[in-house]
């Protein structure tokens, strides 16, 4: 072979031809769909001109495929991580613990087709420092991507303790307070007990009423004694006005109550050991009182430590020398703890962390259905009526476990497939309607919200709001389902549909009770801002509702499925803004106002943009049929809220409510106007339609709990 000169060789490599249209080795989902030039980065250049995710599929029919570009940077790990595939692969299933492998289903070619992962990834979040898992119930609110691809800001918030950081600054208490007479004391009491925990009945009333008479003579207490003393009358004190009473500092009784809960705090600060069952229940009371003044991260701190003292003393254990403790001693632990079981189920779902307490290391029994005045410690349980009034206690512990299970099923560390999720709604479904059979009649939840002053119409609304609250948590993920997938699954599809369709009837149902009950509330004047329950529930109820409402302008869900729609969609205005008049500044509930007026704005973007591409298509072309069930409604006058009613420049009237005394929650369903037979038609959307895309990568799953809100726009709403 001749040598060749280095003189010889051309002093540049020749010119390559430039493409008019570079290409590139893979293109993303949605531009081979829509058959447009991909970039080929992630997000690329289309994806983020039309605001959608960017996904690219690992399962090609191609050889070696390039690697996806990414257009930020990804520091490396120390450890490098396994992959979500690989670690699919590598799990094998153990007895009690859920295969990771992929079910093969059977398409209509007859070829076998791997059921597709709902998320690839264990959704979870970090703000402020603090992990939120995806369980949470207010979990739709938030979104954890951005679709900029800008990393997430976080928002300044005042300095403060580590275990009260993102709560509602307090004013500090100037001065010791002064213990209620006894007329005073005596009508606190009956408010706490009567009205203010229906459900959470832990407290022996004539055994505080005992301490509340020796508090009253300065005879010796134990600190844990008097400290639950004043707790009681603090908490009491927060139902007595209706209204805003953080304004210009607090009025009196708010003053009041936080000067005596301080007090009682002090004292548990200093009480000596050993622990007693008190000690518990003064730190259980405490944890609803913080709950009650918008101090949730406080009291996660509160009941970690509760719980370690409820463990060292055994109460989540069966007593074995129960003959030796007296019937006052014995009832008391057992309340005390399904008190705080509870307690730690609500915690786990609002923050979307693991609960403490776990079902394995538990034997202790419920408690006693005996009336507090039936209960003496001279007394023999067989001697005593077989009726009292924990019914209501005991169903929440019921409901509790039913949603620790609900957590454990369709939240765990491994991603689910569609099927799989499909399978374990639907036993969430069936063990809820078996939990609202076993209830007695008083307790059954009904349409018509009970507002009353007596403590079984308490329990009723609360054991209401709470299982349609579960309802929606058992079945929101339903939402984020691929329809356009169904309708071309021959040949069963109708019953596959149907399946399908059941818990997004179940959710809007929960939805439509849970704004039914809330507006029923607040007409009759019963919303007091000492209130975390109903606030709670109403913001899991609005974001579920808006969310759906995004999802029925991207995927293919039925006509008619909820023709109610916008009448709801109006008392989830009017919800909204009444929680928003009820919170008070620098609190989070304040910061979960600005996020759900984020998504309402999103959601009303979305289903307007809907409707302009079905005009258009009506327009350019016969026989396209538009979406008549889209909702478009641009956002109103923000209502003013004077002595609790609503005024609206455009809708002066009140949304009409309709209930039926004789008919159940379960009945929510007639809201919904649901056609088997057209169905099969509406299921089958072109395929390349990007509208039709379900909205499990959008993230809703790995969201944000916390409300730490970024200085940018983190749901992408500006237009």
């Amino acid at each position: 072979m001749d040598r060749v000169d280095n003189n010889d060789l051309p002093t540049s490599p020749p010119k390559r031809r430039k493409l008019k249209h570079p290409r590139t080795a893979r293109a993303c989902a949605f531009c081979r769909r829509r058959k447009v030039r991909c970039s080929g980065t992630q997000p690329c250049d289309y994806c983020r001109g039309e605001g959608v995710r960017c996904e690219y599929e690992d399962r090609l029919s191609r050889s070696s495929p390039f690697a996806v570009q990414t257009t930020s940077r990804v520091a490396p790990s120390a450890t490098q991580q396994e992959t979500p595939t690989s670690a699919a692969k590598s799990v094998v299933a153990t007895p009690g613990q859920p295969s990771t492998t992929l079910p093969e289903i059977q398409s209509g070619n007859g070829k076998s087709k791997t059921s597709r992962r709902v998320s690839l990834d264990p959704p979870q979040t970090f703000a402020e420092g603090q992990h939120i898992g995806p369980s949470a119930g207010v979990s739709f609110l938030y979104h954890a991507w951005n679709r900029t691809g800008a990393p997430e800001e976080e928002a300044t918030l005042p300095t403060a303790r580590l275990t009260c950081h993102g709560d509602m600054p307090q004013a500090p208490v100037t001065k010791d307070p002064q213990l209620p007479t006894r007329e005073e004391a005596s009508t606190l009491l009956e408010r706490y007990f009567q009205f203010a925990t229906p459900t959470y009945r832990f407290l022996h009333r004539p055994t505080v009423e005992k301490w509340m008479s020796k508090l009253m003579d300065g005879t010796q207490l134990s600190k844990a004694e008097a400290a639950c003393a004043l707790i009681v009358c603090s908490q009491a004190l927060l139902y007595t006005t209706v209204g805003d009473r953080y304004q210009n500092g607090g009025d009196e009784g708010l003053n009041r109550s936080r000067a005596y809960f301080d007090k009682a705090k002090s004292l548990l600060d200093e009480e000596p050991g050993p622990a007693t069952v008190v000690s518990v229940q003064a730190r259980l009371a405490m944890c609803l009182y913080l709950l009650s003044t918008f101090r949730i991260n406080e009291c996660r701190f509160s009941f970690s430590l509760a719980c370690t003292i409820l463990t060292s003393i055994g109460l989540q254990r069966k007593t074995l020398n129960a003959h030796k403790l007296d019937l006052v001693t014995l009832e008391s632990r057992k309340r005390t703890f399904w008190c705080a079981y509870v307690l730690d189920d609500y915690l786990s779902v609002m923050l979307g962390r693991p609960r403490i307490l776990h079902d394995g290391d538990i034997d202790q029994e419920y408690p006693r259905n005996i009336d507090d005045n039936d209960l003496l410690s001279s007394e023999s349980p067989e001697d005593l009526p077989l009726h009292g009034n924990l019914e209501a206690f005991i169903a929440h512990a019921d409901l509790a476990k039913l949603m620790g299970r609900n957590s454990h099923l369709l939240y765990p560390l491994q991603p689910l497939t569609e099927d799989e999720v499909l399978e374990r709604t639907h036993e969430m479904l069936h063990a809820l309607d078996n939990w609202r059979a076993s209830l007695p009649g008083f307790l059954k939840p009904r349409n018509k919200t009970l507002a009353g002053q007596r403590t079984f119409e308490r329990q009723n609304t609360v054991l209401k709001l709470a299982y349609a609250h579960l309802r929606i948590l058992a079945t929101r993920r339903c939402l984020l389902a691929d329809f356009g997938r169904l309708g071309r699954r021959a040949p069963s599809v109708s019953a596959k549909d149907d399946r399908a369709l059941k818990p997004i009837q179940e959710c809007v149902a929960a939805v439509c009770t849970i704004l039914d009950a809330v507006y029923d509330l607040s007409e009759r004047g019963t919303m007091y801002q000492g209130f975390w329950f109903q606030p709670y529930i109403t913001l899991v109820a609005i974001s579920t509702l808006y969310v759906f409402v995004i999802q029925k302008s991207r995927s293919t869900l039925p006509e008619g499925l909820f023709v109610q729609l916008n009448e709801y969609l109006d008392k989830a205005k009017y919800c909204q803004e009444l929680l928003a008049a009820l919170s008070p500044a620098g609190s989070q509930a304040r910061r979960h106002h600005v996020l759900l007026n984020r998504l309402r704005e999103r959601a009303e973007r979305d289903a307007l943009r809907t409707r302009r591409q079905g005009d258009a298509k009506s327009g350019g072309a016969h026989g396209v049929a538009t979406r008549p069930g889209s909702v478009v409604r641009q956002v109103e006058d923000r209502t003013a809220f004077v002595g609790g009613e609503s005024q609206s420049a455009e809708n002066p009237g009140r949304v009409q409510h309709q209930a039926d005394d004789d008919q159940t929650a379960t009945d929510g369903a007639a809201h919904l106007n649901h056609n088997p037979d057209v169905m099969m038609g509406q299921f089958t959307p072109s395929e390349d339609d990007f509208m039709f895309q379900d909205l499990n990568g959008w993230g809703w799953e790995s969201l944000d709990t916390v409300g730490f809100l970024a200085d940018g726009d983190l749901f992408g709403l500006q237009p």
